[in-house]
């Protein structure tokens, strides 16, 4: 017997010189998993290495700059005073607790973020190494070894766990050298870290349920942005902290690093992740190889849907699932957007710009809504980018070649992922923000709709630059397709962080997100837009003719 039940010698005795090596594990479900464990790391050194580089080290950039954004300590509770009262921060960054330190501004400031990179990371990682791994057939050559039938899986989890422990080690030792005290300093860590824990535990279920790796990731990142909503929703609804315990993300908010470094929670993410690979391991036992408990929709005997139907039907079940989000954010937003008016009024010095006519209500309302709408539109950018990179995808896993075998230009192959890829984010940045302004006006705000469509749709011309990078890459650079989701993370953290941080105007503009004009502005400036759309026209025209031109890869 050969593969993986293949345990034990053929003879039912030891080989010579084998008694003193042999695994703890061997004969067990979990045979061979260190081996794999060894083998992915090789795999996943520099895969990792960027992931670990951005979320443990970014917080050191906005501890040290700290002492230069507040003069006094007042100021600094001044700024915690106004944010306890602003919903939109408590939804996007959490409560501000304690800003009077250094430690603290640095967790309020980053934390959110950190730990959803951190979860993306742990889902990436156990995905590449299940399910990933089977639709390639890497996993099929690694089974047919002495492994266990959950060793696979098991070195994956383990991988993932690893990699969420070197965060927390690496945000505290790098917290620690610039000046921060070891116990805020590994309460963020651990933040982090539980999250990369319990979101490892998901991705190895979803691993199990999804039949491609694109569907485990999408299972991941959905429940990954429920447990966003909904602890943004506990920390900005008044009497809803209760909804903070509903999700992992909640309970690692609850670790509140720097005002309390209370540990307890993490023993929950702790157990959450312990408890869902537990349970990925039993749904393994119950599915054929190659298969997902969801069983893909199987296609037509023969093609008859012609390039422009085929890409239609591979990315429909994106173009679904990004229109419901961005649908429900928006609708979520709205209702978010209709407590300002009640902010405005309680905030004395609101109250006094309004006084003295330095603003009004209705432009600082507006300027809420913009900081929502710049959140959907960096969703809008992720979708842009997955399209172009689902197309590369054909490419790598064959399918491609056989597509063009037939008397088909590559240009008339690639054009119709181009134009899904610019109307999909725009559409989806029109129907969110369409959503947020009805449903403030549905809870009573005097939005208007028109501006706050107008507003989502300024933001498009970005959400076509990010696509733009990605085709380019595909077209010149293939294998450095990459650097599309590392250049949006970098517009991401330079567009919120980098105002608060002082950074010059020059780097600031290096966004195409910073430069989108507001509308209310009585002469806005179209003429950065207007460059962002000159760019993004050539990095699509040369990303046309490297694809031409080039050879076509596969595994």
């Amino acid at each position: 017997m050969t593969g993986r039940h293949a345990l034990t010698h053929p003879t039912g005795t030891q080989a010579a010189g084998t008694a003193n090596t042999r695994s703890p594990l061997a004969g067990t479900p979990l045979t061979g998993t260190m081996a794999l464990l060894r083998h992915a790391v090789r795999l996943d050194r520099w895969k990792l290495l960027p992931w670990l580089l951005v979320i443990g080290i970014f917080p050191t950039v906005s501890y040290s700059v700290y002492g230069s954004l507040f003069s006094t300590p007042l100021e600094a509770k001044a700024l915690q005073l106004s944010l306890g009262t602003n919903p939109a921060f408590s939804l996007l960054f959490g409560p501000a607790t304690d800003l009077g330190t250094a430690a603290g501004f640095t967790a309020w400031r980053v934390q959110m973020f950190g730990m959803f990179f951190a979860a993306l990371m742990a889902v990436f990682t156990v995905t590449r190494h299940t399910r990933a791994a089977e639709e390639s057939g890497r996993a099929e050559l690694l089974d047919s070894g002495v492994v266990g039938r959950h060793a696979r899986l098991a070195s994956a989890v383990v991988l993932a766990w690893l990699a969420s422990a070197a965060v927390t080690v690496l945000v505290g030792l790098a917290l620690m050298v610039a000046g921060s005290p070891p116990a805020p300093a590994f309460a963020l860590g651990s933040a982090f870290g539980g999250m990369g824990l319990a979101f490892a535990g998901v991705a190895a279920v979803t691993a199990q349920l999804g039949s491609s790796g694109r569907t485990a990731n999408t299972l991941a990142a959905t429940v990954l942005g429920v447990s966003y909503l909904l602890r943004g929703l506990g920390d900005t609804l008044d009497d809803s902290q209760w909804l903070l315990w509903t999700s992992p993300m909640g309970w690692a908010e609850k670790i509140r690093p720097a005002s309390e470094n209370e540990l307890r929670p993490l023993l929950l993410l702790l157990a959450a992740a312990l408890a869902l690979a537990v349970l990925a391991a039993w749904l393994e036992s119950r599915r054929d190889f190659g298969m997902g408990l969801i069983a893909p929709r199987g296609g037509p005997a023969r093609g008859r849907l012609g390039t422009w139907g085929l890409t239609a039907r591979l990315n429909r079940g994106a173009f679904l699932t990004w229109a419901v989000v961005f649908v429900a954010l928006g609708s979520v937003y709205g209702l978010v957007a209709t407590t300002m008016s009640g902010i405005f009024r309680d905030n004395p010095f609101v109250r006094q710009m309004i006084a003295f006519r330095l603003a009004t209500e209705e432009q600082l309302l507006f300027a809420f809504v913009e900081v929502l709408l710049l959140v959907l539109a960096f969703i809008g950018g992720v979708f842009g980018i997955q399209v172009i990179l689902r197309f590369h995808t054909e490419e790598d896993e064959g399918r491609a070649e056989w597509l063009l075998s037939e008397p088909m230009s590559r240009l008339s192959y690639v054009v119709p992922t181009i134009v899904l890829a610019a109307l999909g984010p725009a559409v989806g940045m029109a129907a969110g923000s369409a959503a947020l302004a009805t449903s403030a006006r549905l809870a009573g705000s005097e939005l208007d709709t028109a501006k706050v469509v107008f507003q989502g749709v300024a933001e498009v011309p970005a959400l076509w630059l990010a696509a733009a990078v990605a085709l380019f890459l595909v077209g010149l650079a293939p294998r450095a397709r990459a650097g599309a989701w590392l250049l949006l993370v970098y517009w991401l953290l330079l567009t919120m962080f980098g105002p608060v941080l002082k950074a010059p105007d020059w780097l600031l503009s290096t966004s195409p997100f910073h430069v989108v004009p507001n509308v209310m502005e009585s002469s806005p400036d179209w003429l950065p837009v207007g460059w962002t759309l000159l760019l993004s026209a050539v990095l699509l025209v040369a990303g046309l003719a490297g694809y031409r031109r080039r050879d076509l890869l596969s595994r």
